[in-house]
């Protein structure tokens, strides 16, 4: 048994390797590390896979390359398929038959157990496949229905397509598209998440708790009938190793469990810490459509935050010093506007775990940083206009605003006076008088 564990855990070691080999060779030559300043980023995406190319040879390499970039963009949902099929074929194999034996479990969950994995790839797939929208020149009327907050979105164009960015969009350099009300790129997924695919979104990660959660449970329960059944818990156990007889205890039992059930006893770790770890992130997507946030949104508030505790920290001090030196200062003068903020705030890629880079405001026009300037109060804390209350906010996830019927009725309307403005100037050039 001890050989079968070492086994193991050579594999474990070895797919890791090869997994970290095949993610330094694909992203080698990425523009989000070519130019890092982080020198560890920089030796394990540059400086290694270019001795690796030494030791194979270019053409190696440039092969290898080729065919890793081909499932490059799928190399997530891969990953998910393999994780979430190996387990559940380990249950199929070994936990249906534990749960057939145990008596602290009905076999009715043998039925349950194929529904929840029914549910679990049909929510993979749904999310999978659901576009988020697209945003053109031709479709920007069907999801214009946010007005520009002047905080974190501002009326202008988009410096890739040249369209008018519309409030709470963004281009997404994944996917190559502008997305309405772009929450973050899900690579478990393989694509945005925006306006018309989040609710799906939120159905994977609901699924995909409760699948992790009630497997834990029901893998709990056959380990505890163990437990009970055979009272491991008073039990003695002999060690091979020293000859020594040793009273039960809680790891003692464990060690047990694990060598005898070992293929269970690692799906309930791993199901146990999925279940945490993608609860704790459901809890956050929950909270920020509760406040009628995205991801994206949600770092950019962060970042306004600390601009207004700076200026408001800067006021405060200016005030004092001021106040000391019995000097005339410009504090009757009109507070900003709190429903705007000065200069812009960047845009940088967002992922499940938040943004692939610093959020900056630019601070051109920022009283702290321009000198010999009166500092002005910066007022209230710019609130979110998009924020209207749980229930609607959650009803616009729920049914998004451009699958309703009065955009659907504006796009078809701006579909039909653009057909007839090119009718007419299609017609206006066959009228025109032909010069011989």
């Amino acid at each position: 048994m001890i050989s079968t564990l070492a086994l193991l855990l050579i594999i474990s070691l070895s797919v890791i390797v090869i997994f970290f080999g095949i993610y330094i060779c694909v992203l080698a030559d990425d523009e989000d590390t070519a130019n890092s300043s982080n020198q560890v980023v920089h030796f394990f995406t540059q400086q290694l896979p270019h001795h690796l190319e030494k030791l194979v040879g270019n053409n190696v390499m440039k092969s290898l390359r080729k065919i890793l970039r081909k499932f490059k963009q799928h190399a997530f949902q891969l990953v998910y398929l393999i994780v979430v099929l190996g387990s559940w074929s380990i249950m199929f194999t070994y936990g249906y038959d534990a749960i057939d034996k145990s008596t602290y479990i009905s076999s009715h969950h043998r039925y349950a157990g194929v529904l929840v994995f029914i549910m679990c790839i049909s929510s993979f797939h749904i999310a999978s496949n659901t576009p988020p929208g697209n945003i053109t020149a031709s479709t920007i009327s069907l999801y214009d229905h946010y007005s520009y907050d002047n905080i974190l979105y501002k009326n202008k164009i988009c410096p890739t397509l040249q369209i008018r960015k519309l409030a709470r969009s963004k281009y997404d350099r994944y996917t190559k598209k502008h997305i309405p009300r772009f929450d973050h790129y899900c690579g478990w997924i393989n694509q945005s998440v925006g306006e018309r695919n989040y609710r799906y979104f939120l159905l994977f990660l609901l699924v995909h708790v409760f699948m992790c959660s009630y497997g834990s449970w029901a893998v709990y329960r056959v380990l505890y009938g163990e437990i009970v059944s055979k009272d491991l818990m008073n039990a003695t156990f002999f060690n091979a190793v020293t000859g020594v007889e040793v009273k039960a205890d809680y790891w003692i039992v464990f060690h047990y469990l694990y060598i005898r059930y070992m293929p269970l006893c690692s799906i309930f770790i791993l199901m146990t810490v999925m279940a945490l770890v993608l609860g704790i992130f459901l809890g956050f997507h929950l909270y920020i459509s509760s406040k009628n946030m995205t991801t994206n949104e949600f770092f950019k508030w962060k970042t306004v935050r600390k601009w207004y505790k700076k200026e408001k920290q800067a006021y405060e001090q200016s005030l004092q010093e001021q106040q000391q030196q019995h000097r005339e200062f410009a504090g009757g003068k009109e507070t900003t506007d709190s429903n705007s903020i000065p200069g812009e705030i960047s845009d940088v890629d967002v992922g499940c775990t938040g943004p692939r880079g610093e959020v900056l405001i630019s601070s051109s026009s920022s009283s702290s940083s321009v000198p010999n300037r009166s500092i002005e109060d910066p007022g209230q804390m710019p609130s979110n206009i998009y924020d209207k209350g749980i229930v609607a906010n959650f009803m616009e996830v729920l049914f998004p605003y451009s699958l309703r019927e009065e955009a659907v009725q504006r796009y078809r309307q701006s579909k039909k006076q653009s057909s007839g403005e090119e009718y007419h100037t299609k017609k206006g050039r066959e009228d025109k008088p032909k010069t011989i």
